[in-house]
């Protein structure tokens, strides 16, 4: 079994070459220059730690990484940040420390780190991907209907009852089952989403769903895109997607609230609801490293994640989260995810 970060560094290169390749076409491979992620001549003293995963926290990182190597000067932190899709595999392979995720991870990607090191790898949340509605960055996954819709709401319960088939709750595939009358109460909901391919939709029905199949009257489309234009154009649409941006259909759409159980109050993906850990479908930006069971952390992955979570590490993603769509964790998580750390 190989030993975290003793795969050479042009392994993780040519892995996230690879991932890209496979997920996006070639034009979207973009190898760094080396002199991006050359460590030089190290001291006996000095550690390094390689940082794989999302992109778009890049700017954020590197500030955060600089503050970072004032208080650590003998940690030396690089970044190979090519997407979301690289980080997992780049852990996997031991070719870097930590991986960025600002996705929930798909079952595959688990699964592969498992069969390699015989254990899942650890998620240290370090703040929310995503709040809304605003067109400069992506929305959490959401749940959308056609402005016409006279529905108010739903419970997480009713989404995986209507989305999903052999819910133990009983499957819904009509409107009136939701309590709408008159020229709904007879009309099937239609269902849009993304394809079932070990990507967005799938980590979606893993994480939110119970795992439960798809409806068979479930219509996977190609793109956000698509699946949003589905919808403005059919009042008896409903739709489940992952990150988006609402873009040219606003007028045509709108974002169900969410109660996390029957009485609850439903929640929309607002700033405020996001930041306080209320919006059901949060997807959090999480770090993975490979710790095995009843292991202590690497001292130098331990002191990166601390000051993530210490009061100047939050108050960076916080100063950012305008431009980026990024927040920082309530009280209450944050405090969940220190206690991770021991």
């Amino acid at each position: 079994m190989p030993s975290p970060l003793s795969v050479p560094l042009i392994t993780l290169l040519a892995l996230c070459a690879f991932t890209f390749n496979a997920n996006a076409g070639p034009a979207a491979a973009n190898i760094p220059d080396t002199a991006e992620t050359n460590f030089g001549d190290r001291t006996a003293n000095e550690s390094y730690l390689l940082l794989a995963g999302a992109d778009d926290m890049n700017d954020m990182l590197k500030q955060f990484n600089l503050r970072f190597a004032a208080a650590q000067p003998n940690v030396n932190v690089k970044m190979v940040l090519k997407g979301s899709v690289t980080g997992l595999p780049a852990l996997t392979a031991g070719a870097a420390s930590m991986a960025l995720l600002t996705h929930d991870p798909s079952p595959a990607e688990i699964s592969a780190f498992r069969q390699v090191w015989g254990y899942a790898p650890q998620a240290i949340r370090i703040g929310y991907a995503g709040f809304g509605p605003d067109s400069r960055h992506k929305l959490p996954p959401a749940v959308y209907i056609n402005q016409r819709n006279p529905l108010t709401s739903l419970t997480t319960q009713q989404l995986t009852q209507v989305f999903t088939v052999g819910s133990v709750a009983g499957d819904i595939n009509f409107w009136s089952q939701l309590g709408l009358k008159g020229a709904w109460e007879q009309r099937r909901i239609h269902l849009y989403g993304l394809r079932d391919n070990g990507g967005i939709a799938t980590a979606l029905r893993s994480e939110h769903l119970g795992k439960q199949p798809f409806s068979p009257q479930y219509e996977a489309l190609a793109s956000p895109q698509a699946v949003l234009d589905a919808v403005a154009d059919d009042p008896y649409g409903i739709a489940l997607l992952g990150p988006a941006t609402i873009g040219p259909n606003a007028a045509a759409l709108r974002i169900l609230p969410l109660a996390s159980a029957n009485g609850a109050t439903p929640i929309t993906p607002s700033r405020g609801n996001v930041a306080a850990g209320k919006y059901p479908l949060s997807v959090y930006v999480r770090i993975y490293v490979n710790r095995a069971p009843g292991k202590a952390l690497d001292a130098s992955v331990k002191n990166y994640l601390e000051t993530l979570l210490s009061p100047a590490g939050q108050g960076l993603i916080a100063d950012v989260a305008e431009a980026t769509g990024y927040l920082p964790l309530s009280a209450d998580d944050l405090l969940q995810e220190k206690k991770k750390l021991d």
